[in-house]
């Protein structure tokens, strides 16, 4: 049984973390070229559920020492020239090869399992999130013409196509606030124009806010184009450094994106724990550069960029997943690995629009001098602050509103308070403060319900978002 010259594939060997990274690939010595498969940076697993990639204990042939010592070489040879981290890597091949030379791999002959140990021999040195090893099934003909069938680029390009390359919902929030929910950072080679179409939409926002929640990475190409827009003059964003070439690659702004720039507006960055890679960086660029609060949960962590390695034997196949490239601030020489990026406000995920929109209007109410300006950036305000800190109310402190007030009704319809106006649409209320209700679906209305000296409700006060009122005095 012999090694055979690694071969490529073309979807991730692992569940991806979406790694993004260095705009060349790693530049490694002609021996190294001849065992590494693949240095390629992992990606989302377009139709990856389809195949088996991965094999299980009992799956494979059975193999002896001498392929497990082929195994390791192969493995060590990677990790020693492309980790990331130096010392680590010199620990994690130390124990391989003592741990081979004193037998403990010796009854450890189904791949799965065999590799399964050189992994958690790894992890005792260091848990990396990003490091993997796996069994995989060998690569047979029809996959590799699927593979290479140019069909796939199409498909693919068609489902990038159908999510709109990540730019999942653009639109003007009350106050003028836009919002971007962005899902992956697409490459800039198909997805610019419509970057660029998002962003000069985005351009008359008096305030912005892009959310990130749901993005766990894509392409270093598209942060430098949309940070762009954010900056008025060009930005050192962020370095990469690579082990394998002892390399520091510099990441700036563009020095020209069409349209319009967005470079007064404050800008919001909504995260969560689903945060990762790519989007952490833009995440963590902009808060650098103090250009944008952060709001929400820490982010993913995952601040390194990753090779894919993958090499075949008689039977099987190794995949290995090996981080090679580290970020850090130029400034600082700090990155987010294993940390993540602290979010300036935190809030859990599902809160963080509303807490970054409610913060965008009051920094507009700041700046706002004009009363009718104010009053309606303070109407949305207090819409946002109901959202974030909901009242409820018992079914008894609802029925105290119930009653007729001229033309409107005020009735209870099951556990919800509702009203309606001659024949017009019902509003359920929803309880903003004592006595004050919002209705859902609408939020240029709300009923302000006043009371005497001795508490009793006496009248309700209709409250439009321009100021107008509309008082009615309860009759029933």
């Amino acid at each position: 049984m012999s090694a055979r010259r690694p071969a490529s594939i073309s979807r991730p060997i692992s569940r991806p973390l979406r790694m993004h990274g260095l705009s060349r690939a790693l530049s490694l010595p002609l021996a190294m070229l001849g065992l590494l498969a693949m240095l390629a940076l992992l990606g989302p697993a377009e139709g990856a559920a389809q195949q088996r990639f991965f094999a299980a204990p009992g799956d494979l042939p059975r193999i002896d020492g001498r392929v497990q010592a082929m195994v390791v070489d192969s493995a060590c040879a990677a990790v020693d020239s492309v980790y990331v981290i130096g010392d680590e890597a010199a620990q994690i091949v130390a124990r391989w090869r003592s741990q081979l030379a004193e037998g403990a791999y010796g009854e450890l002959t189904d791949p799965a399992d065999f590799v399964a140990r050189l992994q958690a021999d790894a992890f005792s040195i260091r848990r990396d999130g990003h490091f993997g090893m796996r069994a995989m099934f060998p690569l047979d003909p029809a996959q590799s013409e699927r593979a290479a069938d140019p069909r796939d680029t199409e498909r693919y390009a068609r489902a990038q196509r159908a999510r709109n390359y990540g730019f999942q919902k653009i639109e003007m929030l009350p106050g003028g606030v836009g919002y971007l929910k962005l899902d992956v950072f697409a490459g800039t080679e198909d997805a610019s124009e419509t970057a660029v179409a998002a962003m000069n939409f985005l351009a008359n926002s008096s305030a912005l806010i892009i959310d990130l929640r749901e993005n766990s990475g894509g392409s270093a190409a598209m942060i430098r184009l949309l940070a762009t827009y954010l900056f008025s003059e060009p930005a050192h964003l962020i370095n990469w450094y690579k082990r394998a070439t002892d390399e520091t690659e510099q990441s700036h702004t563009y020095d020209y994106v069409p349209g319009r720039r967005i470079t007064d507006a404050p800008v919001f960055v909504l995260t969560s724990d689903r945060t990762g890679s790519a989007a952490e960086e833009f995440t963590f660029d902009l808060q650098n550069l103090e250009r944008a609060t952060i709001v929400g949960d820490t982010t993913a962590g995952a601040g390194h960029t990753v090779a894919q390695a993958v090499f075949d034997f008689d039977g099987f196949r190794l995949g290995m997943r090996i981080p090679f490239g580290r970020a850090y601030d130029p400034r600082t020489g700090e990155g987010w690995e294993g940390r993540g990026v602290i979010p300036d406000v935190a809030v859990p995920a599902e809160q963080a629009l509303a807490a970054a929109h409610s913060a965008a209007l009051g920094r507009l109410l700041e700046e706002e001098s004009d009363p009718a300006g104010r009053q309606m950036l303070e109407w949305h305000v207090q819409t946002l602050a109901s959202r974030l800190h909901p009242m409820t109310l018992t079914r008894a402190e609802l029925e105290e509103y119930v009653g007729v007030y001229g033309p409107r009704r005020v009735f209870m319809e099951g556990d919800i308070l509702c009203a309606q106006r001659d024949g017009r649409a019902l509003l359920r209320l929803l309880p903003m403060e004592r006595d004050l209700f919002g209705n859902e679906g609408r939020d240029d209305f709300r009923l302000r319900f006043e009371r005497d000296g001795e508490g009793r409700i006496v009248r309700v006060v209709g409250l439009y978002e321009d100021g107008q009122t509309d008082p009615l005095a309860r009759t029933e």
